[in-house]
């Protein structure tokens, strides 16, 4: 085994991906915290996490995969301003907003969730 296949069987796996997963979220907190930037934070609390994990879906699922990451982002994109809406227009405190941004966020990936489970139902 190559240390390129070896890098690459890591990635690829749980721990692997668990580990990426968990240095993106230390680097937001990193940025927006400890090294003041909250702008960098915020372009790297951004970077599409979903669209480098289609690379460890199935090719016979990547494009429902992709079209289903596609319109749950614009889901994500309306709770992301409903969050900003809440805190600047609002006054409303960071927790009582991300609490309701996520709810918004969560209840339109279930309606969508379940009109496609519907829909494929009836087809």
């Amino acid at each position: 085994m190559t240390i390129g296949s070896a890098i690459q069987t890591f990635v690829n796996s749980l721990p692997g991906q668990f580990i990426i997963g968990g240095l993106t979220v230390a680097g937001i907190t990193g940025f927006s915290n400890h090294l003041n930037n909250p702008a960098l934070a915020g372009i790297i609390a951004s970077v599409p996490i979903g669209m480098p994990s289609s690379v460890f879906v199935k090719e016979s699922q990547i494009a429902e995969y992709s079209w289903k990451l596609l319109v749950m982002m614009s889901v994500l994109f309306l709770a992301t301003f409903a969050n900003w809406f809440f805190i600047t227009q609002m006054k409303m405190s960071k927790y009582k907003s991300v609490a309701i941004a996520m709810s918004i966020w969560a209840g339109l990936g279930a309606v969508y969730y379940f009109i496609g489970k519907a829909t494929k139902k009836s087809k």
